[in-house]
């Protein structure tokens, strides 16, 4: 019984971090900052992004749905 409670908990935790995706030049940043996804904005206070590509998101695009 111990060993199906393991094996569903590693799956549960392998889902819930595949949509983690690590840049291959990561940056971290923090504050709100939101970002334009067609009829969705999109807002967070923690960024992991690339440094090249840089950050879409901004703080002025927040001011969208103050």
């Amino acid at each position: 019984m111990k060993r199906i409670i393991k094996i569903i908990g590693t799956l549960l935790i392998t889902a819930a971090l595949a949509g983690c995706s690590i840049p291959k030049n990561p940056k971290l940043t923090f504050g709100k900052k939101c970002v334009d996804k067609g009829e969705n904005i999109v807002y967070s206070y923690v960024w992991l992004y690339d440094k090249e590509s840089g950050l879409e998101a901004n703080e002025t695009t927040c001011e969208k749905i103050d």
